[in-house]
């Protein structure tokens, strides 16, 4: 039996726009960054972090119109992110490695990508991982990436008021399991 030859591959230009629908791409555009974001924040390389967010977007993409015409497509796509995440460490059959986000957040205000940061930060998602999924979602959010609350609320599907009550009873909590919190200092013979 001969091989079969592959099909060729149509250039894009000529591929209907009915493919990719136009709020979707809108919506990537606007999305994407955040969502990488969030799931580096969980500890996912940013290798894969960039695999599990196209997952994200394929399957808001075969949701088709449901997703298209839903009440807050935000949320939504919110949930699929966590969901496929959730996939992401089901999969690999571990939980979030939160000592390898040494570019997690780039830009970010204080970190130098030291052993001190990295100290801190597997301390500070250890914090967020006791208390309720929906006040770890927000504190990650607007402490650690910087979202905005209204942005937060179309994320979480709730009230820019539900976002500020997880997020101050989110911190009152975090600084309660933080409150004796002292980074490990290291200096070029050993610790101190």
């Amino acid at each position: 039996m001969a091989p079969v030859p592959p099909r060729p591959v149509p250039p894009l230009s000529s591929l209907s726009s009915t493919i990719l629908p136009r709020q979707l791409a809108a919506f990537h555009d606007t999305h994407r960054l955040v969502f990488i974001k969030y799931v580096r924040s969980r500890g996912v390389l940013r290798e894969d972090a960039e695999d599990v967010v196209s997952q994200v977007f394929l399957t808001l993409y075969r949701a088709g119109q449901s997703f298209l015409n839903a009440d807050n497509a935000a949320a939504f796509a919110f949930k699929v992110l966590r969901d496929v995440t959730a996939d992401h460490f089901r999969r690999c059959d571990r939980r979030p490695r939160t000592q390898e986000l040494s570019d997690a957040f780039e830009g970010s205000a204080g970190v130098d990508g030291g052993i001190e940061a990295v100290i801190c930060r597997v301390d500070v998602e250890r914090a967020l991982q006791r208390l309720s999924p929906r006040q770890a979602d927000c504190l990650r959010l607007h402490l650690l990436l910087d979202v905005p609350r209204q942005q937060i609320a179309r994320y979480l599907g709730i009230s820019v008021s539900a976002v500020s009550s997880h997020v101050f009873a989110g911190r009152q909590a975090l600084a309660r399991h933080l409150a004796t919190y002292q980074p490990t200092r290291v200096s070029g013979g050993g610790q101190e």
